[in-house]
Formats: C-alpha cells, sequence, structure tokens
C-alpha cells in the first residue's frame, strides 16, 4: 500500500483460497472462496486476517473484476480491529478440521446464538462455518462452543481402507490391535491427530499401537479373537479414525 502499487494478492491452503486487489496502494477488493462458497468485501478481509499461515504470491497490474472496498484508511484500520478479535480466539491453526458432537457428551449451558450454531455445524469443516456472513460473530461462538467442550475439531481423515490378514497376539489385555509400523506410521503422517482403528466387519472401534515385522498383518490379542470371532489368516479390512 505505501509504495502504490497495483496488482493482485494470492493466498492459497488446502482449504481455501484468497484475493486482495490493490489499485494504485488502495485496497479496493477482496474475495475469499472454498469449494462454491464466496465471501467478498469487508467480512473477506476479517476472514483473511484469521489466517495464521499460509503461501502467498503478488501478481502486479492485475486488475479487480469489481470494486467491494473504498480503499483509504478505513482498510487499515478494519485490519486492525478484526486482528484484535482474532488474537483472543482460540481456533485451531487448520480450519480444514471437521466440527462434531464430543463422543462424551456433558451438560453445559447455552444461549439461543450459540444453539442455533451448533445444531447446523456438525459434521462441516470450521471453514465452512466462518465463510458465511458474520465471520467474526461465528469464529467467537466456534471458540465458546469449543472451549466449553460442546463440540471437538479433528481432521477430515481420507485414508483408504487396508486388507490385513489376522494374526494372533499370545498375552493378556484386550481392545488393542496392532499393525505394522510402516503403515502406523504413514497414518500418522496423514492425519497428525490421535486415531484408532476401525474393524470391518466386525464394525468395533478399537485402540491401535505399532508393531515391528508384520506387514499385511492385523494383530489381536487371544481375547479379542474370541469376541470378534476370528481366527489366525482371515482377512480383516481396517481404517483409522479420530
Amino acid at each position: 500500500m505505501s509504495t502504490g502499487r497495483t496488482g493482485q494478492l494470492l493466498l492459497r491452503t488446502p482449504y481455501l483460497e484468497g484475493e486482495v486487489f490493490l489499485q494504485n496502494g488502495q485496497v479496493v477488493h477482496a474475495r475469499v472462496r472454498s469449494g462454491e462458497k464466496v465471501l467478498e468485501g469487508e467480512e473477506a478481509l476479517d476472514l483473511l486476517t484469521g489466517i495464521k499461515r499460509a503461501p502467498y504470491r503478488f501478481e502486479p497490474e492485475v486488475s479487480p473484476p469489481h470494486t467491494t472496498l473504498l480503499g483509504g484508511l478505513a482498510v487499515p484500520a478494519r485490519l486492525a480491529e478484526a486482528e484484535a478479535q482474532w488474537r483472543g480466539l482460540s481456533l485451531p491453526v487448520d480450519w480444514g478440521y471437521v466440527l462434531r458432537l464430543p463422543a462424551k457428551g456433558g451438560a453445559v449451558e447455552l444461549g439461543p446464538e450459540a444453539l442455533r450454531v451448533l445444531a447446523q455445524v456438525e459434521g462441516k469443516r470450521i471453514v465452512e462455518v466462518l465463510l458465511a456472513p458474520g465471520t467474526l460473530r461465528l469464529a467467537r461462538i466456534l471458540h465458546t462452543l469449543l472451549q466449553m467442550g460442546a463440540l471437538e475439531a479433528v481432521p477430515l481423515v481420507e485414508v483408504p481402507p487396508a486388507s490385513l490378514l489376522v494374526l494372533p497376539i499370545y498375552g493378556p489385555g484386550s481392545g488393542v490391535a496392532y499393525v505394522d509400523e510402516a503403515l502406523y506410521a504413514e497414518w500418522a503422517r496423514a492425519i497428525r491427530h490421535g486415531f484408532r482403528l476401525r474393524l470391518r466387519p466386525p464394525e468395533v472401534v478399537m485402540e491401535v499401537r505399532p508393531r515391528p515385522n508384520i506387514p499385511g498383518r492385523l494383530g489381536l490379542l487371544e481375547e479379542d479373537l474370541r469376541r470378534l470371532r476370528l481366527r489366525r489368516g482371515d482377512k480383516a479390512e481396517v481404517v483409522p479414525e479420530v
């Protein structure tokens, strides 16, 4: 802005694309898109201010498709105000996380607005909720719901199922499945969050741990083998689940 540049500032993350257009140093248009959802103008700036890190580039001499901002000192003033509000909020850095009701629910007291938001956000990504009119208000409500434990945010798991042969693991205990270290590490890199293992069939979720030298195998303790009616050499389809 201070050098009077004209062009397009592009920001791209895995979950959204943002554009800010400058004309002779004046911010004249802002746009954010995620999937089919689009936000423009001042609220697009509010949303972009909340992104903590993103790759960006500047394309000089690119003209805006139209104007949604008046430029001048009002733009940096709005950015400073939005930044101050974002600093007081605690949301996951990755807005691609999915919102869901906690598995172990408790009693919480919520106001009418928070209840309306809660009823609409389950199964949606954070960015889908924020990319709407009233961005900062929605961010504050999400912050409150997450802090109170009325919602939790988890990664969107897009890992294909693996077909493994059942291998008996001798010893006491139950409720734990073992997979090869390499497969466990592959899942951990993809998910970057704690996860468990879903076996299908039968549809059961278990704790999962890495074990060396069992490629293509699913290690199950004797008690679990009996409970799940599985034997050595049976095939089981497994997929990690947060």
